[in-house]
C-alpha cells in the first residue's frame, strides 16, 4: 500500500455532534503546530529543495461546480492577501479547468514551465500524474495535491481523513438508531462525484459501519451537488419510501429539502457543514452529525510553499488537524 506523504492543519474539518480525539503533533516537521504527518512511516520530502521567496505560486482547480469549491479558492485568493501573507508572494493566481484530465495537466505544466515556484491542485483523477510529478521535480517547481489527492510520493500531499468523516456520518447515524430502539431498515447514502479518489473513500467508509447489522446502504450519486442531492433524494424517497437514516457527503441542503418537501419524518442525518444545512437541520428536529472538510485547506496548501531553506523538513504526507465543536451527541442544534 502506498505510504501518502500528507501534513495537517488547523481549519481542515469541523464537526458537530460528535467528538473525536485529535492526532498527535509532528514535532519533526516544518510548522509542527499546525502540520503532522499521516503516520509513523511517512518520510521527509526531498523531491524539490525549499527555495527562498517571495514566492509564485498557482491554483489549478478541476471541478468547479459546488459552493465549497468556488469557497476554497476564494480562500486561498484572501490568504495571499493577507498583510503578513503578500510579501512573501510575488504573483498568486487561480484557475478553474473542469473535470478533464488532459487539461488540468496541461494547466499544471504550463506553470511548471513558466517558472511558478509551486502549484496546488485537487486532482481531478489520481492516478494520472506521475509524469506531471516528475516534470515538476526536475523543474524545482513544488506540487501540493489536497482534497482529492495523486497517489505518488515524489509530491506533497495536504489532506484530511475523509473517510473518516464518513465513517463518522454513519456511526452517528448508527448510534441513534440504536438509542430509539431501531434495528434495522434502509439507511440513504448519497454519494459525491464519481471518479474521485475521495468519493471512493468516503463511500467504502461509510457503508463499512454498517456491514454486519440488518440495516441496508441505499447509494445515489449527489455528485457533492446540491441541485443534484435534492433531485436523486426525492427519486430514491419516491423508490424506497421512508428511510430510517440519511446522509449525503456534500449538498446536503438538497437532500434536507427533499425530504421535507416529501413530508419524510426527521430522521438521523450525516451532513456536510454549510450553514444552511446546519440550520435547516437543527430547525426541523433532525437528530445525527455534521462534519466535514474546510474549503480553507488551499490556503493550509498554500503555506507550505513558505518552508525557509534551513527549516525543518516538510513531511511528505500530512493530514490536517480538525477543530472540533461538541454539542450533545445525537442532536444538532
Amino acid at each position: 500500500m502506498l505510504k501518502r506523504r500528507h501534513l495537517a492543519a488547523a481549519t481542515a474539518a469541523f464537526i458537530i455532534g460528535l467528538g473525536a480525539s485529535m492526532p498527535a503533533f509532528a514535532a519533526n516537521s516544518y510548522y509542527a503546530e499546525c502540520f503532522a504527518s499521516w503516520d509513523g512511516e511517512t518520510k521527509d520530502l526531498v523531491a524539490v529543495a525549499p527555495r527562498e521567496g517571495p514566492y509564485r505560486i498557482a491554483l489549478v482547480n478541476g471541478f468547479a461546480g459546488n459552493d465549497w469549491r468556488i469557497q476554497m479558492i476564494r480562500a486561498a485568493e484572501a490568504y495571499a492577501k493577507r498583510p503578513d501573507v503578500a510579501p512573501k508572494l510575488k504573483e498568486f493566481t487561480a484557475v478553474s479547468v473542469g473535470n478533464d484530465v488532459a487539461a488540468q495537466i496541461a494547466a499544471i505544466e504550463n506553470c511548471v514551465s513558466a517558472g511558478f515556484d509551486a502549484v496546488l491542485f485537487i486532482a481531478v483523477n489520481p492516478e494520472a500524474f506521475d509524469g506531471v510529478v516528475r516534470r515538476a521535480n526536475q523543474a524545482g517547481t513544488l506540487l501540493v495535491s489536497f482534497d482529492n489527492v495523486v497517489f505518488n510520493e515524489n509530491h506533497l500531499i495536504v489532506d484530511i481523513d475523509h473517510g473518516d468523516i464518513a465513517a463518522k456520518k454513519a456511526q452517528a447515524i448508527l448510534d441513534d438508531l440504536k438509542a430509539k430502539g431501531t434495528s434495522e431498515g434502509k439507511v440513504l447514502w448519497v454519494r459525491g462525484l464519481p471518479g474521485n479518489a475521495t468519493e471512493k473513500q468516503q463511500t467504502e467508509s461509510f457503508k463499512n459501519v454498517f456491514q454486519g447489522t440488518a440495516f441496508e446502504v441505499v447509494e445515489v450519486v449527489g455528485n457533492w451537488d446540491v441541485g443534484t442531492s435534492q433531485r436523486v433524494t426525492a427519486e430514491a424517497i419516491a423508490a424506497h419510501g421512508k428511510f430510517v437514516g440519511v446522509a449525503n457527503a456534500y449538498g446536503s441542503m438538497g437532500s434536507i429539502q427533499a425530504m421535507l418537501d416529501a413530508k419524510h419524518p426527521a430522521v438521523p442525518f450525516g451532513s456536510d457543514t454549510m450553514n444552511g444545512a446546519v440550520k435547516m437541520l437543527a430547525e426541523n428536529k433532525f437528530t445525527g452529525v455534521a462534519i466535514g472538510s474546510s474549503p480553507s485547506i488551499s490556503a493550509v496548501a498554500c503555506l507550505l510553499r513558505f518552508q525557509p531553506s534551513k527549516a525543518r523538513p516538510c513531511r511528505s504526507a500530512s493530514s490536517c488537524r480538525r477543530p472540533r465543536f461538541r454539542r450533545p451527541p445525537g442532536r444538532m442544534g
